[in-house]
């Protein structure tokens, strides 16, 4: 299903649903009323059209392999280049110039990157590219790679590697810094984009799979039930950690003020469960200082 809701402060109405193939994992807006999502079951692009407070099926983009996600890099009067990633092989797909008026067939180019490049953000500066940027952790290559928003066809450019699965890639709001949840190894990383320094950042768990800068010196990592907050020093050491109970495994996190009160929200999309969680800010200051499994077993 692809899922059409309104959030009016803290109340969330569903207005509309329509069925995909199997397995539609990323959606993002175009337009206040033009959405495109990646189904992974028919190897392509949904595109809807939001009428009232339905939703319409506009068209199918093909793409050549089962997709992970999507995303816009570029969008000027209605027309949009759209980076698509896979589960799992070396391709990404960019669907380039594209507007929904057009008769002709999308072009779609496929680009060699990385195995498993999961989750691409956009970055304002990065090592060794000129100007703004497109950026992936890669799954299984275990790196984080970037193209310049300025020729997004070229070869990738690796700002680091890790001892670990990379799961997820986010900037700062600054942008001065990439921070990477890595699976295992008891520890993340952050990566400067001016200098290229990697730093580790100590875990309490085994790792995470999901990350969400609140400040260069302020982030949070999301796990299977769970968030945890840290604060660090200029060199990347944990100051402070606290806690967030969320209600599944947290593999996407989206920071917004959801309920318009001036406060930064989390949003934790859960890839098991039923629900999608909200956690209003402040975000700091309402975070635990001691874990609630901890909390529970004592």
């Amino acid at each position: 299903m692809v899922a059409l809701h309104k959030i009016d402060g803290r109340k969330s109405t569903q207005l509309d649903r329509l069925s995909v193939a199997y397995h539609p994992d990323s959606a993002v807006w175009l337009s206040d009323d033009l959405l495109v999502a990646a189904v992974e079951a028919t190897a392509s692009l949904d595109v809807f059209r939001v009428k009232g407070a339905k939703l319409e099926r506009l068209q199918q983009i093909p793409v050549g392999f089962a997709p992970r996600d999507v995303m816009v890099a570029k969008a000027a009067r209605g027309r949009y280049t759209l980076l698509v990633t896979p589960y799992s092989g070396k391709e990404v797909a960019w669907v380039m110039d594209w507007a929904v008026e057009d008769q002709r067939e999308p072009t779609v180019k496929k680009i060699h990157w990385c195995e498993a490049p999961w989750h691409p953000v956009k970055l304002n500066k990065a090592p060794g590219i000129n100007g703004a940027a497109v950026a992936v952790a890669c799954l299984d290559d275990k790196r984080l790679v970037a193209v310049p928003e300025s020729s997004v066809l070229s070869t990738p450019v690796v700002l680091a590697s890790f001892p670990a699965v990379s799961r997820n890639a986010a900037p700062s709001p600054s942008g001065n810094w990439v921070f990477v949840s890595l699976e295992t190894g008891a520890r993340n990383a952050r990566v400067h984009m001016e200098t290229g320094e990697l730093q580790w950042i100590q875990s309490p768990l085994t790792g995470s799979v999901s990350t969400a800068p609140l400040e260069d010196d302020l982030v949070i990592w999301g796990e299977d039930g769970e968030l945890y907050l840290q604060r660090l020093d200029v060199k990347g050491d944990v100051l402070e950690t606290r806690w967030h109970k969320v209600s599944g495994f947290a593999t996407r996190l989206q920071i917004l003020d959801v309920d318009k009160d001036g406060e930064r929200d989390v949003v934790a999309f859960n890839s098991a469960g039923d629900v999608i969680d909200v956690v209003y800010g402040p975000l700091w200051e309402g975070a635990k200082v001691e874990r609630a499994r901890q909390q529970r077993a004592r």
